[in-house]
């Protein structure tokens, strides 16, 4: 009799079931509202943006991951920076270069001369006369005993070291921009799932209370099941929070105003494969080591380093020097003569302070370079782990998406079951709310598996320093 009582109240609570219900408003007023969907309603489609832009209280804007990574490129100020650098560093190496150019000057003056000339006591001459001169002047101190010739060279290497940092900065923009992006979907996506879940907490608080006014229920559970929908707006609202902070760091990566409203226009999120299962570790080391900017980068800071030790040697080798003169000289009345002049210098200084100076300079040079040397050992050492975490942990990714998929096929069909028993009579309310409760976790922790595998792809291939836009969208499809 008490079960067919059950039945007979559950089948009367289903029927009144409006059919164009609103979208949830998240305002402390409505969440008290009688909620009369219950279960069976619980699964209808949310309309998230509108969900999130009332809660936000600002518009979102649309965007897909193709576009984002293409704002990216174009605006992020890490990338302007190291541009900044580089042009500067291009501009030091030309700057080298015009010092093998020769020193070209030109002077002219003219004197005006009025006043006597005394030999002793006695007036020899008066004179009123204008000096005039024209000099051309062509000095060049040839290569300084090689000094010029290493300093071009550091400047070319710094030149490109400053290239190589360019290059990698771009590609770190990409891999954060893509990483950022991807967890801005799962945020997006949380929130539905948090969403579905305070329906079905706001839907088993009115059952629950139903059934205390109807003399079948306890005021335990109806306080339990108040505290569940409380946990379930504090989720929501720590899911809102972590969306808006997602925004804001994708935004202020992308080089845009931080406070734009970016919204991932996928409803769901898919694995998105980027590297080969079948490539060993020791083929992906091989591409990093000969792609990864900032390997070449070190590798180049090295050349200009040793090049920087030749120019401190340089010191000891003599230093020739040539120049050449082409002077009109002369006066007003007598006129201008021509005269020619061709020299040769040669400075050799043996080194600074008595050559010990220039010794110890090179020998901490050399220590300097061994230190640097030893950072790139470091460095092909640190990407190789690098490279096995994220190979191995692909793998193991791709395995944990398999069983949280049929987790979350076994927590939904685990809710379905728990709401039959119910219904039937045979079950109780604590089997739901803990199906339901199991079936949130396990879409949740899905979804984790998903966005780690996208974000493991996305470093796979900057590890590798393959990293690029075309191979980040090769298989996306929003």
């Amino acid at each position: 009799m008490k079960n067919r009582i059950i039945i007979i109240l559950f089948l009367t609570i289903f029927c009144f079931n409006p059919v164009n219900a609103e979208v949830y408003d998240f305002t402390d007023i409505e969440f008290e509202k009688s909620f009369s969907e219950y279960y069976k309603n619980t699964n209808r489609e949310i309309k998230l943006e509108y969900a999130i832009v009332d809660f936000l209280e600002q518009k979102q804007t649309p965007v897909s991951l193709d576009e984002c990574l293409d704002v990216a490129l174009s605006n992020n100020f890490g990338i302007k920076s190291k541009f900044e650098t580089y042009k500067s560093a291009e501009y030091g190496y030309k700057n080298s270069l015009t010092k093998f150019l020769p020193e070209l000057s030109y002077s002219w003056y003219s004197i005006y001369y009025n006043g006597q000339v005394l030999v002793g006591s006695a007036l020899v001459d008066r004179f009123n006369e204008t000096a005039l001169s024209s000099i051309m002047l062509v000095r060049h101190n040839l290569f300084e005993g090689g000094k010029q010739i290493f300093e071009a060279k550091v400047a070319k290497y710094n030149k490109y070291e400053q290239k190589e940092k360019l290059q990698f900065s771009k590609e770190e923009t990409l891999k954060y921009t893509a990483i950022y992006y991807w967890q801005l979907l799962q945020a997006k996506i949380n929130i539905e799932i948090h969403i579905k879940n305070l329906y079905e907490r706001i839907a088993q608080l009115k059952l629950t209370e139903n059934l205390e006014s109807a003399g079948l229920g306890t005021k335990f559970d109806v306080i339990r099941q108040e505290n569940e929908v409380a946990s379930a707006k504090r989720s929501l609202v720590e899911a809102m929070n972590e969306f808006r902070l997602r925004q804001a760091k994708l935004a202020n990566m992308m080089g845009i105003e931080v406070e734009t409203t970016l919204y991932p226009i996928e409803k769901e999120v898919t694995t998105n494969k980027l590297v080969d299962e079948n490539i060993t570790i020791e083929e992906l080391y091989n591409v990093a080591s000969e792609n990864r900017k900032d390997i070449k980068a070190i590798k180049n800071k090295i050349l200009a380093m040793k090049n920087e030790r030749r120019t401190i040697y340089t010191e000891f080798s003599p230093k020739p020097r040539v120049f050449y003169q082409f002077q009109n000289q002369g006066t007003a009345k007598a006129g201008l003569g021509v005269a020619n002049v061709l020299g040769l210098y040669v400075d050799w200084n043996l080194g600074t302070n008595l050559g010990a100076g220039t010794i110890t300079r090179a020998k901490a040079k050399t220590h300097e370079i061994n230190s640097t040397e030893y950072d790139l050992i470091i460095k092909l050492r640190n990407i190789k782990e690098e490279l096995l975490d994220s190979y191995y942990n692909s793998k193991l990714l791709l395995k944990r998406i398999e069983l949280t998929s049929e987790q979350v096929g076994y927590a939904t069909e685990s809710v379905k079951l728990a709401e039959m028993r119910l219904d039937a009579g045979t079950g109780i309310l604590i089997d739901v709310i803990q199906a339901q409760s199991q079936k949130t976790v396990a879409r949740i922790e899905y979804l984790q598996a998903v966005i780690d595998y996208n974000i493991n792809q996305v470093e796979l291939l900057f590890d590798e320093g393959i990293i690029d836009i075309d191979k980040i969208v090769e298989n996306y499809k929003p």
